[in-house]
């Protein structure tokens, strides 16, 4: 195994026992699964409520977007869903080169992570292939090739099933804007370096710095940007007669974009893996698990804090007890939102693997876009699903005439938007004008997280994050007494 193989499994261990605290402490009483005798629901304390926007902030969405409330009708629902898969499309598309599968592999990953979506997920949620599983899966596809991917992901799957199981979704308090700033600098940092290769020519710099500009200036209604841009983009490379690949001609299989229902995925029945395989695998599982966790309970928070809803987010009353909202007290045992959503991500990252997939997380970005679009409830993540079974089976030999620049230039813009600059450069002005008595220990924070997850793994990084943090607080209120 990898020579931090050790040093991992004690990080996360920590992590767990730093959850389990949070849990079991004066403050943390209420548990995840709500049944006859439980505390009855609390008025929430202002004073301990989640800033609103602040997880907006952190994922670099506006915002000073307006809140979306009431309902939307069954075509406007599905009028979001279809806008919600012209925009992943081009992602799905590049995750699947990112990890070196075939180049409709994420859609079929999407169209699980969509339809598992209708059962269980917080209603808004849009799931589909995401940079933060693609990234480590792709790294670890190069060292190890692509004949475990299905093990990884299984693995993770199953991660997420224990983590709903436990009340994994709790532990989101435990990562502080610091350690989430510096997950995705470091996040977005391997993203952008994962596209130099198809940046290495004049011609496919160009391209992808005119995909890249329009995917970030254009306006994303009525019609995706990142659509915009990559049709203007491919177009200008058909044009000029640039020397540059497309995405059919980099496919390894020649049919990949011929469309019909011989692009079906073909049912797959994982293997029994030995126990090196098992070994080989677990690292990353475990990260991916752990970060697509996150993604896709920020994607919630999002919804919570657009919709003026608190499906998903965590209150504290007077006392400092944990708060759930939309619960029944009376009701028989039940499971709340933020368990059922963990529970329907390994149900959709499951299926994937069953459909040759590399599974995927929630997306803040598709899930603002689902909003914005008139997207409130499951009609528009349906109609998303659907749309996609539709590019695969009608649309791919269009979507095989897309040029790998301008594919790379969607991917670069994605990874600037995701680096956290401001954030990170008020860490630092603070640090240094002694504002607060912690500042540099904060900006210390960020910067270890972001290294660790960029040098070492992305669950390391997190998990050393937390546990700073939390010594850091320790310290501090040591200090208080």
């Amino acid at each position: 195994m990898a020579p931090h193989s050790n040093v991992r499994r004690a990080l996360l261990l920590a992590l767990a026992c730093a959850a389990l605290w949070s849990r079991n402490s004066d403050h943390s009483e209420v548990g995840f699964l709500a049944g006859p005798g439980g505390p009855p629901p609390k008025e929430p304390s202002p004073a301990r409520s989640a800033p609103p926007r602040s997880v907006e902030r952190a994922a670099g969405v506006d915002a000073n977007a307006e809140p979306v409330t009431g309902e939307s009708s069954i075509v406007e629902e599905i009028l979001a869903g279809i806008s919600v898969a012209f925009s992943l499309l081009s992602k799905a598309i590049a995750c699947s080169a990112i990890v070196g599968t075939g180049p409709l592999v994420g859609l079929w990953s999407s169209v699980a992570l969509g339809f598992a979506s209708l059962f269980g997920m917080r209603p808004g949620v849009v799931a589909g292939s995401a940079a933060v599983v693609v990234v480590p899966l792709g790294a670890f596809v190069a060292t190890n090739g692509l004949g475990l991917v299905p093990l990884v992901v299984l693995l993770a799957a199953l991660i997420e099933l224990v983590a709903g199981l436990v009340g994994f979704a709790r532990t989101l308090d435990l990562v502080s804007k610091e350690v989430l700033a510096g997950f995705l600098n470091a996040l977005g940092l391997a993203l952008l370096v994962s596209q130099f290769g198809a940046l290495s020519t004049p011609m496919g710099f160009g391209l992808a710095a005119i995909c890249a500009a329009l995917t970030q200036f254009l306006p994303s209604a009525p019609i995706p940007s990142s659509l915009v841009g990559l049709a203007v983009a491919t177009a200008v490379g058909i044009g000029f007669n640039f020397d540059v690949p497309t995405l059919a001609m980099k496919a390894k299989d020649p049919t990949a974009f011929a469309g019909g229902l011989a692009a079906l995925p073909q049912f797959q029945l994982p293997q029994m893996p030995s126990i090196d395989d098992v070994q080989l695998a677990l690292p990353c599982a475990i990260s991916i698990a752990f970060i697509s966790l996150i993604e896709t309970l920020l994607a919630a928070r999002v919804v919570d804090d657009r919709k003026c809803e608190d499906l998903c987010t965590f209150f504290y009353d007077e006392n400092g007890e944990l708060v759930m909202q939309g619960g029944d007290p009376e009701a028989p045992l039940q499971v709340d939102v933020p368990t059922s959503t963990v529970l329907s991500l390994a149900a959709g990252n499951g299926a994937s693997v069953l459909l040759g997939g590399f599974g995927g997380a929630g997306l803040v970005p598709q899930t603002v876009l689902n909003l914005n679009s008139g997207g409130r409830g499951q009609w528009s993540i349906g109609s998303y699903a659907a749309s996609m079974v539709i590019f695969a089976l009608v649309l791919a030999p269009f979507v095989g005439q897309i040029s790998v620049p301008a594919l790379a230039g969607i991917m670069v813009q994605v990874s600037l938007d995701t680096i956290q600059f401001v954030p990170t450069f008020d860490a630092i002005k603070n640090a240094f004008e002694g504002k607060e008595d912690d500042a540099k220990i904060r900006l210390g924070i960020l910067v270890i997280t972001a290294v660790l997850c960029y040098q070492v793994d992305f669950a390391v990084g997190i998990v050393t994050g937390v546990a700073l943090d939390k010594g850091a607080e320790a310290l501090k209120l040591k200090k208080a007494d």
